[in-house]
């Protein structure tokens, strides 16, 4: 608990260092004379904000991975011959238990080896850890890539009657079917044959810790800029999302462009919201100041408690683009009600010991799909004059 509280208060130094420092700037730039040192100080201190927000926000976090007490007979047995045949390329009773779990689960019977379930649970939960998208979005397990559902377009209508009035028939709402793009993630990682030959090697964190990090930052890439064709439709690249201009060519400089954002979303889609861009447009939005003075980024001094801005979280996605002319570095956004992320079920793994020998490679994939299910729950900024 010291230690957090620790973290707290350089934060709370920190970012009072920050204002000093930015209202330092402000001056020399009304008088036309920036000091280079104050600049590069100012940098420095929005790079110490940045971690030590990290610290004191990620505290909270705790790990859902399935433990093993929970695992019943089937799933150990499963896990148990996965393990050996990882090391050894010796299946045993591992191919039958794979049929059973097809049997059962209505799984892809294709080639390789599904990754078992408490092994993929720790994979599943650092995918939610690694990817901000993911961790805050409506996700569903599917058995098929061409998964599709009934989207309501709304158009009932009802009207007003007395006691003895007609009742003529009225619209009835329109439905449209949707299919959710979807594409397959693959991560190959490869350990020598001696590693996996030893027993203290272990072989379960290395598969979660090499797949989770390859499939979550690719992943996470396609949920912010995919384009559909073979992998998820990205929010960036979803026509027709709620817009608003920053104000100027090629530049975030209007705090009031924040105040737009969040009430051009409906107030129903506001609870839950959240802005999302990289750390170099976070470094800037912290230097903005309402007609008040006070600055619209604050951070979360409190154990758990986020960074906010304009009063609601503010989270770092690093697959966001840069401030530029035309450019969308900032959205906000209610993810759960606006995203949708279709897993198909499994992660099936392949071994291959002959391409790169004396490696053995671990050839992992996934289908993943991703689009945006509600542009009411999306308001983007763009880089723009009007």
């Amino acid at each position: 608990m010291a230690d957090i509280n620790e973290s707290i208060n350089n934060l709370g130094s920190a970012f009072e260092e920050f204002k000093s420092t930015n209202d330092e700037r402000i001056k020399a730039e009304v008088k036309g004379a920036v000091d280079v040192l104050t600049s590069e100080k100012l940098d420095r201190i929005n790079s110490d904000l940045s971690a030590l927000q990290a610290q004191v926000t990620d505290v909270a976090k705790k790990s859902n991975r399935v433990g093993g007490s929970d695992r019943n007979a089937d799933v150990e047995a499963h896990s148990a011959a996965f393990d050996k045949w990882a090391r050894k390329g010796i299946d045993d009773n591992l191919e039958a238990l794979e049929r059973k779990a097809v049997t059962l689960n209505n799984g892809d019977a294709s080639g390789g080896f599904l990754v078992p379930e408490t092994w993929e649970a720790g994979i599943r939960d650092d995918l939610r850890t690694l990817s901000p998208i993911r961790s805050r979005s409506t996700v569903i397990q599917v058995s098929s890539d061409d998964y599709r559902y009934l989207k309501n377009l709304r158009g009932l209508q009802t009207g007003w009657v007395g006691e003895t009035d007609a009742r003529p028939e009225t619209a009835t709402p329109t439905l449209s079917e949707t299919k959710v793009p979807m594409g397959e993630i693959y991560a190959n990682p490869a350990a020598s044959q001696r590693a996996l030959d030893d027993s203290a090697f272990d072989l379960e964190a290395w598969l979660n810790q090499n797949i989770s990090e390859e499939f979550a930052i690719e992943e996470n890439k396609a949920f912010v800029t995919g384009n559909g064709v073979n992998k998820p439709q990205g929010i960036l690249t979803t026509a027709g999302l709620p817009t608003v201009a920053s104000g100027a060519a090629a530049a975030v400089t209007n705090p009031d462009v924040i105040v737009d954002m969040i009430y051009n979303m409906t107030a129903a889609y506001r609870t839950g919201a959240a802005f999302y861009s990289n750390g170099a447009t976070t470094a800037g939005l912290r230097k903005l100041k309402d007609g008040q003075g006070n600055y619209i980024w604050q951070p979360g001094l409190v154990a758990g408690t986020p960074a906010t801005l304009g009063g609601y979280e503010q989270v770092e996605l690093e697959d966001m683009p840069a401030v530029a002319a035309g450019a969308f570095p900032l959205f906000f956004a209610n993810l759960k009600q606006g995203y949708m992320i279709a897993d198909r079920i499994g992660i099936r793994t392949l071994r291959d010991p002959y391409t790169h020998k004396p490696f053995v490679h671990f050839y992992a994939t996934k289908r993943v799909g991703g689009m945006v299910q509600d542009p009411k729950a999306f308001v983007l900024l763009k880089v723009a004059a009007s």
